[in-house]
């Protein structure tokens, strides 16, 4: 039995500090306890932010800049005027740096950050709704929907949340998926109705809260914990499917 989990232990896992066997029982963890792996993400988010700040150099002031505000200091002959003038300069230091690092690196608001760009299992998940909807249509694909999550946990590692007991399966299968298995659950929802719920083997640790994705025919609603990752889809309210999505994510806690 392993040792428990210190804040020591987190500390050290956002510093890099411990051995590959640590880290997988730190993770192991994390994808049991949703608040320390969100707190544990937004140290890791200000680590590399910092990393990354010390790696590009801030660029030099303009020349002409810095010839205007020496002219004006000995005019002026004001020490005030030109600490004021120094930050002046410092402050359009900053605002190139934005911009350059916005183009290079990253950097400062950007318009996938306005409105992320959701990560590659969600069109993975789109795809699946599509063709579960397509095997629906057809009568020589007959639908299954008995399944048992408990078995699907034993072969796949994937853990499928309890569904609300007025939502009816219409259809259980298992896809491949570009980082391993899937699972794909047709299900008829009430008012929101038919929908799927995808569930997907991750390709790196993270925790991620429900978000919605708009695409053309549908909306998903995608989440991920520790290493697995799901989407709700379907083409309903989009405000009531996240509303079920985090209900569902949360039966994962």
């Amino acid at each position: 039995m392993s040792d428990p989990i210190t804040e020591a232990d987190l500390l050290a896992y956002v510093d890099e500090q411990l051995d590959p066997a640590r880290r997988i029982e730190v993770e192991e963890h994390l994808a049991h306890n949703p608040q320390a792996a969100v707190r544990v993400m937004a140290d890791l988010k200000d680590r590399d932010a910092l990393r990354l700040l010390h790696a590009v150099p801030l660029p030099r002031p303009a020349e002409r800049l810095l010839a205007a505000a020496g002219r004006l200091e000995r005019a002026l002959g004001w020490q005030g005027l030109w600490l004021k003038l120094r930050r002046v300069a410092a402050v359009v230091t900053l605002v190139g740096f934005g911009w350059f690092a916005h183009g290079q690196v990253g950097l400062g608001i950007s318009d996938s950050e306005a409105s992320p760009k959701p990560p590659a299992f969600v069109e993975d998940a789109l795809h699946s709704h599509e063709t579960s909807l397509l095997r629906a249509r057809m009568v020589s694909q007959p639908e299954v929907e008995d399944y048992d999550p408990a078995e699907i946990l034993a072969e796949t590692g994937i853990r499928l949340p309890p569904l609300p007991k007025t939502w009816q399966v219409r259809d259980a299968q298992i896809f491949p998926s570009r980082y391993g298995h899937s699972i794909e659950i047709a299900i008829d929802a009430g008012d929101l109705g038919r929908v799927s719920l995808f569930a997907a083997q991750a390709p790196a640790f993270d925790v991620i809260a429900p978000m919605p994705a708009r695409f053309e025919k549908a909306t998903a609603v995608y989440w991920q914990t520790g290493h697995l990752a799901y989407a709700l889809t379907g083409t309903g309210s989009e405000k009531a499917l996240e509303r079920a999505a985090i209900r569902l994510s949360r039966k994962l806690q």
